[in-house]
């Protein structure tokens, strides 16, 4: 990958279900995917939530697999706010 556009932050309830997370395969591929978007913040299949906003900002998605990582975009960062199973977090 090349250089990185974008810083990356990680907030609590994301980094609390990451260290929740088995290690393993899956794991990586889910942390990858968050990783990976300090150099694209828009990557195939990410969307706008409706209707979901955090600190007056719009919330991102993209699928990892049967995760949803939840993120919005700053002028220097994008903050990573949670990650969870599709499943919960229809709840």
């Amino acid at each position: 990958m090349g250089k990185s556009l974008f810083g990356l932050a990680f907030g609590e309830a994301a980094l609390k279900y990451l260290d929740r997370m088995p290690p393993g395969k899956i794991r990586a591929q889910v942390a990858k995917k968050a990783k990976a978007l300090i150099y694209d913040p828009h990557p195939a299949g990410s969307e706008k939530v409706a209707g979901l906003e955090y600190v007056n900002e719009p919330v991102w998605r993209v699928y990892c697999g049967d995760y949803r990582i939840l993120y919005v975009i700053r002028e220097i960062e994008v903050v990573v706010l949670d990650i969870a199973k599709r499943e919960d977090m229809d709840k």
